[in-house]
């Protein structure tokens, strides 16, 4: 692990182009909350200059969301530096209550639990008794909410192509749980280009795990869904923080990311003949492990852009971090709140109505800063947003 965590810090040629690039460094503006200084930390922990325990602080506040992996010209693969390096940290020394957090976000029938719990709290936000385990901060999330309670009105045999062709889709654990109309939606949108879909429930991809240095549950995770997975048959993935994971994998090849999977098979063809929304103005926020991880930009555009009565504005910043980050709005999220903020600035600033993206952590985090602010702006997965340009949009739950 040592020496080839040596060589991947090696390939950094200390240029600063990932300076700008990254949003810790732009709000702090210390050399080690930058995707350099801590790639140099990560290099003197290895060869052993300083002890591991001293990476620990510029680790923890790092987002992950590989922006600098985008703007480094010598292909730095920050990603895994970042997972090697919470490997060695999590071998030393780990937060039980962290990896209790863990199990309960990635457990369906346990997050299913903390729903029902959360009804019974008089607050909205995570009490502060529960998130002082894993953050010296005072808590900024809300508790989890499932997003929509109405569902899908049916859809008309007569309005589908013959079937030539079927997909697995990933379920997953998050999205299922608290977005299962995305799910719904993916299957409608895949059967409306002529693809049956072949459910895998496995549960956690084991991305989240991954990203916290937890290299034996997300092995775990990923043999099980080697197991389960039908052989030679595309994988979809709906959720960008567990697609980019999964192109990590042994099973990356079957990894088909849902919007250029939809692009290549004529949706944006469809979408021209489908009834629309009237006078909709969308933006974009590009998920960090879509754009960062997989250089997954334009198909969700191209396809947005293709709905009858829609006008996409591009959003300032699009792809800077909203502060989201799998956990990172609960172990930091003091940082997280300050990237929301921004990120809602630049929201409210391009006068949308609608704001679309492909993750769910994205999606809880800045609609929660829609409700706080009482602004008339609609977050949608983007793929909630293609299907309802041919079933309408449905109403939004109420809190």
């Amino acid at each position: 692990m040592n020496e080839s965590l040596g060589d991947l810090t090696a390939a950094c040629i200390k240029c600063g182009f990932c300076l700008e690039s990254c949003p810790t460094f732009r709000l702090s503006g210390n050399e080690v909350e930058s995707p350099r200084g801590r790639i140099n930390l990560v290099r003197a922990a290895v060869e052993g200059e300083i002890e591991w325990k001293d990476t620990q602080h510029s680790l923890d506040t790092c987002l992950g969301c590989r922006a600098c992996e985008t703007a480094c010209p010598s292909g730095v693969r920050y990603g895994a530096i970042l997972e090697s390096s919470r490997v060695e940290l999590r071998r030393r020394s780990h937060n039980q209550a962290y990896d209790g957090l863990l199990n309960l976000m990635t457990s369906p029938s346990a997050l299913q639990a903390q729903l029902i719990a959360a009804r019974l709290l008089p607050t909205t936000r995570i009490p502060r008794f529960l998130s002082k385990f894993i953050s010296n901060d005072p808590p900024e999330a809300d508790l989890p909410r499932v997003s929509d309670a109405y569902p899908w009105p049916p859809v008309e045999a007569k309005s589908l192509p013959p079937v030539r062709g079927e997909v697995a889709l990933l379920e997953g654990c998050v999205m299922r749980v608290l977005y299962p109309d995305v799910n719904e939606a993916t299957v409608r949108l895949l059967r409306r280009v002529g693809l049956r879909v072949v459910p895998v429930d496995v549960g956690c991809c084991g991305a989240l795990h991954a990203h916290a240095g937890d290299a034996t549950t997300a092995s775990e995770r990923e043999e099980a869904m080697r197991q389960l997975l039908p052989i030679d048959m595309p994988l979809v993935v709906n959720s960008a923080g567990c697609g980019s994971h999964l192109l990590e994998t042994r099973i990356a090849s079957q990894v088909a990311e849902i919007s250029t999977l939809l692009v290549a098979n004529g949706l944006h063809q469809r979408l021209q003949t489908a009834p629309g929304l009237s006078n909709t103005t969308v933006t974009y926020h590009d998920a960090c492990h879509l754009a960062h991880g997989q250089g997954v930009r334009s198909a969700p555009r191209e396809l947005i852009a293709a709905i009858p009565g829609v006008t996409l504005v591009e959003l300032s910043e699009p792809d800077t971090c909203c502060g989201s980050a799998g956990t990172y709005n609960l172990t930091q999220p003091r940082r997280a709140r300050a990237l929301l903020d921004r990120k809602w600035e630049n929201i409210v600033a391009t006068g949308a109505s609608i704001v679309a993206t492909g993750n769910p952590g994205c999606h809880a985090w800045i609609s929660q800063a829609a409700r706080e602010q009482g602004r008339q702006v609609r977050i949608m997965h983007t793929l909630d947003l293609l299907e309802s340009a041919f079933s309408g949009l449905r109403p939004e739950a109420e809190f």
